[in-house]
């Protein structure tokens, strides 16, 4: 094969990891009312009662229409891929350097695979609640694995253009999964839905055995493996020499030091260090554990600095609620929008993908810093416009203001929280930093994806006519976010 074909291929197959990602992301939002039961006869031209039927009919049987929730079980199923993505993301680093990336990008799509398949032929709400924390697991393997591998099979020449390609292909999976749910967001047709990314991943599988192992890794382990035989020789050598004569202490203790800092030196090689920010996690060999790093940031004041903006930007990235967004969209535009909210939410995700391309642009001339502020002052006033809109019924303004949200999203706390950890943050700490801040990450958007739906229907209840009540918390949210950026990023 061609070596440029044999590239593209190559990135294609690493890259379809990160669009599964993206994929599970929204593959919920557009057929939430038929996965729970709240479809409705006329739309498959039956009667209500009819319709009621059947469904409590076929739900007590195999394969069922639907399966019945309330909007918190719908609410902990959407969030519970964010704890399996939480638990994989914690461990993908150590996987990839014992296994290689290779290996454990199969693993993941793996897991991916057998979730996808569980949540399509599911039929109680647990089963379907196993299979997308499987498939969190897989995806949190992702989040990690795909910058990294991106990074190592890359040409330095071009290494910014293609790590750029895993945010691409996550966007590109969210509006996928939103203009596949429209012709299957019918009861019994859903489960198609999941099973398209089954297929994706027996695809991936099936086409593995011609992708390459990332090089780095593969020289890392010989590396490693001559320094360990080097040793082995050395210790050889001594019991050798040890036999034709007697050395003292101090002349067997050099000759173990001489191997030794050899072993060490291919261990702390700077080569190992990714320019990607994610695919520094897990590969820096001063790893500091939580405390260490707590413990070192209130000594170290540009790492104190590095870590509040890390956090800041990575917690403020869930805050935000860009998530709920797209999890929720169509339910968010079903009050002013009842028959068109599912395209809405596909056009949405359309000015998500389109909004991917400006920041290439414009990080470096802007600079990482403005980019923020604008993307968070951008959010904070549209998540105004956008509660208000609700409240008063405004299609037009509600669909302008989650449109020019998701724009403000796509241009600066989506894609520069990642690009900024290895610009803010010591060399010896980007490891740690960048765990820490992927959990929290994790942890945010478990929390917002688990308590939208219920603390929407909360505040609405308070005056019966007040579904968009939610998004003035992500207004306050947001407005504090832009404080802390201009207080704490001075870069």
């Amino acid at each position: 094969m061609d070596p440029g074909a044999y590239f593209v291929f190559a990135v294609t197959w690493i890259v379809t990891s990160a669009f599964s990602y993206g994929y599970h992301i929204s593959a919920l939002n557009s057929a939430q009312d038929v996965i729970t039961c709240r479809w409705r006869g006329s739309s498959i031209g039956l009667s209500d009662e009819t319709s009621d039927r059947m469904v409590a009919l076929l739900s007590t049987n195999t394969l069922g229409p639907c399966i019945p929730m309330s909007d918190f079980m719908f609410g902990f199923l959407t969030s519970s891929y964010t704890i399996g993505g939480f638990a994989g993301s914690i461990y993908a680093s150590r996987l990839a350097d014992l296994s290689g990336r290779k290996k454990t990008l199969l693993l993941a799509s793996v897991m991916v695979g057998i979730g996808s398949i569980t949540m399509a032929i599911s039929n109680s709400f647990l089963i379907i609640l196993i299979g997308r924390t499987i498939i969190g697991l897989g995806c949190g393997l992702n989040t990690v694995l795909v910058p990294l591998y991106l990074s190592e099979i890359a040409p330095v020449s071009i290494r910014g253009s293609v790590g750029v390609l895993n945010q691409l292909a996550i966007v590109t999976g969210i509006f996928t999964s939103q203009a596949f749910s429209l012709p299957f967001s019918k009861p019994f047709l859903w489960r198609w839905i999941f099973l398209l990314s089954g297929v994706l991943s027996a695809i991936q599988l099936l086409t593995s055995p011609i992708m390459i192992e990332s090089p780095k890794w593969a020289m890392d382990q010989e590396t490693r493996r001559t320094k360990q035989n080097s040793f082995a020789d050395s210790s050889d050598r001594i019991e050798h020499r040890t036999s034709d004569q007697d050395l003292d202490d101090s002349e067997r203790q050099n000759l173990l030091n001489d191997t030794s800092m050899n072993l060490d030196e291919s261990e702390e090689d700077p080569g190992n260090l990714s320019n990607s920010a994610l695919a520094q996690t897990g590969t820096n060999r001063n790893n500091l554990n939580i405390f260490e790093l707590i413990s070192e940031a209130s000594k170290d004041p540009a790492l104190s600095i590095g870590l509040k903006i890390v956090l800041i930007t990575q917690v403020g990235q869930q805050l935000s609620g860009i998530n709920a967004v797209l999890y929720y969209s169509t339910s968010i535009m079903k009050s002013v929008l009842p028959t068109q909210a599912i395209y809405i939410s596909l056009f949405i995700t359309a000015i998500n993908l389109l909004m991917t391309f400006p920041p290439l642009f414009l990080i470096d001339r802007l600079g990482r810093r403005p980019l923020l502020l604008i993307s968070s002052t951008m959010m904070a006033l549209s998540s105004f416009i956008l509660g208000h809109s609700i409240n008063l019924g405004l299609a037009i303004p509600s669909s302008l203001a989650i449109v020019i949200f998701v724009a403000g999203f796509s241009l600066g706390l989506g894609p520069v929280p990642f690009v900024i950890l290895s610009e803010v943050v010591p060399n010896h700490a980007i490891s740690s930093v960048g765990s820490l801040g992927l959990a929290v990450n994790w942890a945010s958007n478990f929390i917002v994806g688990l308590m939208f739906l219920p603390l929407r229907n909360w505040l609405n209840n308070i005056d019966g006519d007040g579904d968009g009540n939610v998004f003035f918390i992500f207004t306050a949210l947001l407005l504090l976010i832009t404080i802390l950026i201009l207080k704490c990023y001075k870069r």
